[in-house]
């Protein structure tokens, strides 16, 4: 008995011992890898259990645990998470890494998110690392030369601007060739809302307003550009020139941060605006052009001629020469306020933020206003339920200077129109008429004159989810976007705005009102069976109700310059209104398939009604087939892991589509508003056609992607673009009473290359270097057009001809100047008896023919950005590149005709290097006044697009956190950021970066922008 009881002594001293020895808790403290600082609010858990605890101010942590509990996992935002296995001694400390560029990242289609290695299609995704801290207004201008395949342009630089973007390039001839943007899985509303009247703010503005300029960047987690059918055709008939889609900030569990963002900054013109003559060298050359008229004309004393009538066409104003640079330009100023707070626990997690932005354009009467709010929740309801809300309101408030051929557009002015010899003000510093015979001042008119919009915009969102059974969830949506643009326009008496008639002071008022409401309810399977084979399901239908309402008015006979509003103005010049709906209704289909993550294979199928197209052809079906071999899983692979580190090879083929622009084009229509002897009268104003068909687009695309060493990251695709049954305004007999009728016509074809290769140079504890080549190679040709003629001309210097780029130029060649006489040569371009050009050159332009000459569009363009961390300092910078296309000058029409027009208009700097005596090797022809102008259709006007510019770069200092942690901060980073910071041009008269037609004339350039900046984060 006694050695029982001393057995059972010495057992629960031993298991009283092992007690002891387990582990209880596990501390230490978590941190970064590229500063050495804690990371406060990283999550540690537990992994079979999910509880855990958040790191405090210090990265410190204490978790309790169990004896059967094994690992660890460590994750913080923006970082890689960890595993890890719970030491003996219960003291782990974790240092994290940063997230880098892997082929896994995740692709977000609205309508699932997968991991990169895991997608079938063409896709690409921004991270909001690689956009923070650019220094724009709207989101599109974030993503130039970020991403292969796409194009961004804008036909003015004026702060909320509207951007043309073109995905593997143009897929249209008349319905929009604008991508769908879609923002946290809803389409909304892109571009400009104006509806073209005349009495519109924007009516002489090439910038127009872009709605999309109402979204804060801030907000931006992340944006993914979808440029294949593989996930484009799920969203049918809005999908045929691909799918933006932008994924806005969310909650994390842990602690609640608070960050706030101030910048501001100063910009200017990206490159020298169209550079010219200063006063004395304008006298001289309009002197000589004075003299070679006189001479030409064989007067007896061309000198005499030229001194009797040099001030009359470049005379020196009593207080000197003008500078309409100095007196029209400014230097603009920027800035920005934000402030976020973020935070939730297991249940629920939030996002909020505020914003003001305020930008000033390059001249007086051009800015824009932002202000901001934005709410993300996300609640979860019980085990299986799942609740949500995203609400963003907005308000910009923007101005606009002319542009166009304007007397008041201030970049016409300082290019053509404002010459040195034209005043502004009188000696005792009244405005005087600037031009001769007129009363118009451009800098009085810009200073009093106005054109001004607003748009109010609320965009909600709300969503409820329900796992009905494992892996199968039901999920509705409901969204609605709202927007109301509002317009005022003023115009002095004297004014000289380009639609201005009269001598009146004419004012105007209107509203453009647009609603989008969207429905979305889906069903979707997510299983894996035998650990291999995971199916990827979904079903879904959605309606989308489409409602535009707008009226303006404008009224002349104002009591005073001070009672601008139309209600004081005593005669109603116009008044339009209408209002108009549309409505889509949409039922869809998804499957993917991946066995042992090695073979995937995915189908999708769309079929859309929608009310814009008659009964007979309303319903458009829409789908996509691919597939990806996942080959380095393959187990033959693993001997060449540490070298290949993943290939994969991907093939997708399918269909989407456009629908027509207007809502009611197929329509046989009749208006209303007339006086017909003094009763209201109607007319016709729509042809009607019951045969209009869906436009289609049969995308292929053919990709592969390749990882080395686990730091070297490649993808090759090429792609092939059939677009068919384009929407077209067809040309028929104006017998009919009409010119045109929406129909169907022709095929367009794209096709090309892109590549992209993504490189860690170094990743240590403290120097990273990573760097992104992008590039991109499209081929834009016609096909067809009617199937009859198989050219037509369109405007004065572009063909659509079948075999070629649909913008190709159409012009009389330039063969440069004569040595001998200083005449502009052309080339003949007839064809001869072997059907090839007559290259003969000419200095009589009537005879020479023109031939379809370049394209817009370039040959290669990409962009190229490395981002380098070392400790506390980071760096980062992007240079896009062009090189092939061409644009066509238009302002030459008005001062490169080699003294045919220039008597009273600015000369360009070049035109010193005219020609002068025999034997001058130059392409400026003999200057001579009054002489017979050249083709306005030359290949002289035509320029090359070919430059390099450094887009973006942005330096910041991260304050060490042992100097800041005293006063409750997180982190404090101060930066500078620029844009379009330096530039080399083939041709530097003008921003290489032209309005996607190709057409330039005197618009608002883009600014090169200087920021500086503060973050701070509590």
């Amino acid at each position: 008995m006694r050695k029982c009881k001393i057995v059972c002594v010495l057992m629960l001293c031993l298991f009283t011992h092992q007690i002891k020895a387990q582990v209880t808790a596990v501390k230490g403290i978590v941190t970064s890898s590229e500063d050495k600082l804690p990371l406060i609010g990283a999550t540690v858990k537990i992994k079979d259990t999910g509880n855990g605890v958040i790191t405090d101010l210090d990265g410190a942590y204490t978790l309790e645990v169990k004896p059967t509990d094994k690992l660890l996992i460590i994750e913080y935002v923006g970082m890689k998470p960890v595993e890890a296995k719970i030491p003996a001694d219960g003291l782990l400390n974790v240092v994290l890494q940063p997230s880098t560029i892997s082929l896994d990242e995740v692709v977000v289609t609205g309508y699932g998110n997968f991991s990169k290695s895991s997608f079938t299609g063409s896709a690409n995704t921004l991270r909001a690392d690689l956009l923070k801290n650019v220094p724009v207004m709207s989101v599109e201008q974030k993503l130039q030369g970020m991403t292969s395949g796409v194009s961004i342009t804008s036909g003015s630089g004026q702060p909320g601007g509207n951007q043309s973007i073109r995905i593997r390039g143009m897929g249209s001839f008349n319905a929009s060739q604008e991508p769908l943007f879609v923002i946290d899985g809803v389409p909304v509303s892109s571009g400009s809302l104006s509806s073209g009247s005349s009495a519109e703010a924007s009516y002489m503005n090439n910038a127009k307003t872009n709605v999309m300029s109402t979204l804060n960047p801030a907000d931006i987690e992340n944006i993914t550009v979808i440029k294949d059918a593989a996930a484009a055709s799920l969203y049918g008939s809005r999908a045929a020139n691909g799918v933006i889609l932008i994924t806005t900030k969310q909650g994390a569990v842990g602690r609640t941060q608070v960050t706030f963002r101030a910048n501001g900054g100063f910009s200017d013109a990206a490159v020298s605006f169209r550079p010219t003559l200063n006063g004395e060298q304008r006298r001289e050359l309009i002197y000589e052009g004075l003299l070679h008229s006189a001479i030409d004309q064989g007067m007896d004393s061309p000198q005499t001629y030229a001194d009797s009538q040099i001030n009359t066409y470049a005379g020196i104003p009593e207080i000197g020469y003008t500078d309409w640079r100095k007196e029209l330009f400014r230097k603009a100023t920027h800035q920005s306020y934000e402030a976020s707070v973020s935070g939730g626990n297991d249940k629920t997690t939030f996002y909020s933020s505020l914003g003001f932005n305020r930008q000033e354009g390059l001249v007086e009467n051009s800015s824009l206003d932002r202000y901001s709010a934005r709410l993300n929740v996300v609640q979860k309801v019980g085990k299986r339920g799942e609740v949500g809300a995203n609400v963003m309101f907005s308000q910009i408030n923007q101005e606009m200077n002319e542009e166009r051929t304007s007397s008041i557009n201030p970049f016409f002015v300082v290019a053509v129109n404002g010459t040195p010899s034209f005043p502004v003000r009188d000696a005792s510093g009244n405005y005087v008429g600037s031009y001769p015979g007129s009363t118009v001042n451009p800098l009085r008119d810009i200073r009093t004159d106005y054109n001004r919009s607003r748009i109010t915009r609320m965009f909600s969102t709300g969503y409820g989810s329900i796992e009905l059974i494992k892996g199968l969830k039901l999920k509705e949506v409901l969204s609605y976007d709202y927007s109301i643009q509002k317009d005022a326009r003023y115009w002095n008496p004297l004014s000289g705005a380009g639609a201005k008639s009269g001598s009146d002071a004419q004012t105007a008022k209107g509203f453009i009102e647009y609603g989008r409401l969207t429905s979305s309810t889906s069903l979707n399977f997510l299983r894996t069976f035998a650990h291999k084979h995971q199916i990827d399901a979904l079903i879904a239908y959605e309606l989308e109700d489409y409602q535009t309402d707008n009226a303006v008015g404008d009224k002349s006979k104002l009591p005073s310059d001070i009672l601008v509003e139309p209600d004081n103005a005593a005669v109603l010049n116009s008044f339009t209104s209408n209002t108009q709906a549309s409505r889509m209704i949409s039922y869809l289909s998804r499957i993917n398939y991946n066995y042992d993550e090695r073979y995937y294979v995915a189908g999708s199928f769309r079929r859309d009604g929608s009310s814009r197209l008659p009964m007979e052809n309303r319903w458009g079906n829409f789908w996509s087939v691919s597939g990806m071999w996942h080959l380095s899983n393959e187990s033959f692979m693993e001997p060449l892991k540490k070298v290949l580190s993943d290939v994969k090879f991907r093939a997708s083929y399918g269909v989407n589509g456009n629908q027509p622009g207007a809502f009611y084009g197929f329509m046989g229509l009749y208006g209303y508003g007339q006086n017909y002897m003094g009763a209201a009268g109607s007319y016709e104003t729509t042809q009607a056609n019951n045969g209009l068909r869906w436009e289609k687009n049969y995308n292929l695309n053919l990709g592969v992607d390749i990882a080395l060493l686990g730091r070297i990251f490649m993808s090759l695709e090429y792609y092939n673009r059939d677009t068919k049954d384009l929407l077209y305004n067809r040309p028929t007999s104006a017998t009919t009473g009409f010119l045109n009728y929406l129909g169907n016509l022709g095929q367009l074809n794209n096709k090309g290359f892109e590549f992209e290769l993504r490189t860690v140079n170094f990743a240590g504890t403290d120097f990273n270097w990573t760097t992104v080549l992008n590039m991109s190679h499209n081929r834009n040709k016609i096909v067809t057009l009617d199937g009859q003629m198989d050219q037509s001309i369109a405007g004065s210097w572009f063909i659509r001809k079948v075999g070629l780029p649909f913008n190709t130029f159409y012009v009389k060649e330039f063969a440069g100047v004569s040595p001998e006489t200083g005449k502009a040569l052309y080339y003949l371009n007839t064809i001869n008896e072997q059907g090839e050009y007559d290259r003969t050159v000419t200095d009589n332009a009537g005879k020479a023919q023109a031939i379809p000459y370049k394209s817009v569009d370039p040959k290669v363009s990409g962009g190229l950005t490395n981002i380098l961390s070392y400790k506390w300092l980071d760096l980062s910078m992007t240079f896009t590149y062009s090189l092939g296309g061409y644009s066509f000058d238009k302002t030459g029409m008005y001062n490169e005709t080699d003294g045919s027009n220039e008597s009273n208009r600015n000369l360009p700097l070049y035109a010193l290097n005219r020609w002068q005596q025999p034997g001058d090797v130059t392409n400026v022809p003999r200057f001579v006044i009054g002489q017979p102008a050249g083709p306005q259709n030359s290949s002289r006007y035509i320029h090359s697009t070919d430059h390099i510019r450094l887009k973006n770069l942005t330096f910041g200092v991260t304050l060490p956190h042992t100097w800041v942690r005293k006063a409750m901060i997180e982190k404090a980073r101060f930066y500078f950021s620029g844009s379009n910071l330096l530039t080399w041009a083939k041709w530097n008269q003008y921003d290489p970066e032209v309005p996607v037609s190709g057409e330039v004339f005197c618009e608002t350039p883009p600014m090169r922008t200087f920021s500086f900046g503060v973050e701070v984060t509590f």
